[in-house]
């Protein structure tokens, strides 16, 4: 289990990610899904495509941290919670995006998968 700290530090990268994602036209379905072996920080439809979005909140990162950060485990699990989410939507495209947030700012990388 995570402690505290980074629980908190994780909750503020979600919302600083969530607000430019709003500003990017995307709609927030979903916050911190949970589904067997894993889980989703954001869940958004940008048009009509699913997006799971992976959030890295690195503050005292450059950029390019977060990116390091999501291995071939973190992709499986965000995968396999999505098969999931995606029950409930089940012809819909989906995609995974990354959105890292650095002291050089926040980019928001599509289609990391």
């Amino acid at each position: 289990m995570k402690e505290k700290g980074q629980y908190l530090k994780g909750l503020i990268g979600e919302k600083k990610a969530e607000k430019l994602l709003k500003r990017e036209g995307y709609r927030v379905l979903a916050r911190r899904f949970r589904a067997a072996g894993g889980e989703i920080d954001l869940i958004c439809r940008d048009g009509d495509v699913i997006v799971f979005v992976e959030v890295k909140y690195r503050p005292d990162g450059q950029r390019g941290d977060g990116i390091m950060a999501v291995t071939p485990d973190k992709i499986r699990r965000v995968t396999g919670a999505g098969q999931v989410y995606l029950m409930r939507y089940p012809n819909a495209p989906a995609r995974i995006d990354l959105v890292e947030i650095t002291r050089d700012g926040a980019d928001h990388i599509r289609n990391i998968y």
